[in-house]
């Protein structure tokens, strides 16, 4: 081959290297059904979650591995999910096709089921039970139950929402199809539910500072010295090779390391695997190279102490191996996947059992 011939190949092989890793992966569609939820939940949330099970229930991942043990999620909820369980059949395993939940520190919290719910069982139900209380404020029509001072309502023949607080629920009571209200006139939080990788299962994302910063807390205990041997000459290497500020938790939150983030979301595809996706929309290409290789350093340590390690490996310890970091532009992107073997090894550890 001649050299001409050959310097236009590699010119060819390393444009192509460089540019293709560099797209961006397309975020899935918001469903028209789920924006029209939104304007149900408060419009300035500390966080939003959302969860479609009556998808996720139609996946390999979850008839293999989760549909028998649901769910202890069931009572992540408090008592509000047990009691449509009993007043209507409904539970995460069969009948509650989709839950939206949105909490606040101003108090405006708010929960929005979807299913098929009968409203004369839900009322017939409730008013045997002496742990409930029935309100009718002027044709409004809400019950509230008395030790957590949830209130709820169910406002169609698909659709129940509660609040611990009056006003919510009066908004939420309010609120046509049309309305155009509540989280949707959020602009910010609006553009980073577009931004989100996955939005067909399961969502949960935030822009809120102090919501980020403790996210960003919790990375740094995953590096803290009770974990990681600091003596080791190459986690000094790949401590010196990341930001200054890695070596302290607490000096990254005094650098306000978490200003750099716009938005921080966690999203799943469910299909034979789950894909979980920690996603960092940043306020700038030099933010996002910083997060990058902040992120790219603490998960480096943990594969090397993982790799130092004698003993039979631990549950977490292989999932690290199917742990990845991405950067396009302003997102950087914190991929791991989950598998049947992961599962396994997770519920055959005493993991849960440490004090």
């Amino acid at each position: 081959m001649k050299k001409s011939s050959l310097k236009i190949l590699l010119a060819a092989l390393i444009f192509i290297s460089v540019f293709s890793c560099s797209n961006k992966p397309s975020s899935e569609k918001l469903p028209l059904s789920v924006k029209t939820s939104l304007n149900l939940l408060p419009e300035k949330p500390q966080f939003v979650m959302y969860v479609n099970f009556k998808f996720l229930r139609t996946t390999e991942f979850w008839k293999e591995n989760l549909s028998d043990s649901v769910f202890s999620a069931e009572n992540t909820f408090g008592s509000i999910l047990n009691v449509f369980k009993s007043a209507t059949g409904a539970t995460i395993s069969d009948g509650l096709d989709e839950i939206f939940f949105a909490n606040s520190w101003t108090g405006e919290n708010a929960i929005v089921m979807k299913g098929s719910f009968e409203r004369n069982k839900i009322a017939k139900f409730l008013s045997n039970d002496s742990l409930f209380r029935k309100t009718d404020d002027k044709g409004f029509v809400y019950y509230t139950h008395l030790p957590s001072n949830t209130m709820f309502f169910q406002k169609d023949n698909f659709t129940l929402c509660a609040s611990n607080y009056p006003a919510q629920l009066s908004k939420m009571n309010d609120i046509t199809d049309t309305s155009n209200t509540g989280l949707i006139n959020n602009q910010e939080l609006m553009t980073a539910i577009n931004a989100i990788m996955y939005k067909d299962g399961l969502w949960l994302v935030s822009t809120e500072k102090t919501f980020i910063r403790g996210i960003f807390a919790n990375f740094m205990d995953m590096k803290s010295g009770k974990k990681f041997d600091k003596t080791n000459s190459n986690v000094d290497s790949l401590m010196n090779s990341a930001p200054d500020s890695l070596s302290k938790s607490d000096e990254i939150i005094t650098n306000k390391l978490y200003e750099k983030i716009s938005s921080i979301s966690l999203n799943a595809k469910m299909k034979t695997e789950l894909d979980l996706v920690l996603q960092f929309e940043c306020m700038d290409g030099d933010a996002s190279v910083y997060i990058d290789k902040l992120f790219n350093g603490i998960i480096g340590l943990a594969k090397i102490s993982s790799a130092g390690k004698k003993d039979k490996k631990s549950a977490f310890d292989k999932v690290l191996n199917d742990i990845s970091v991405s950067r396009y532009d302003n997102t950087v992107l914190i991929s791991a996947r989950i598998n049947s073997g992961n599962i396994k090894d997770f519920r055959n550890s005493n993991l849960f059992l440490k004090n």
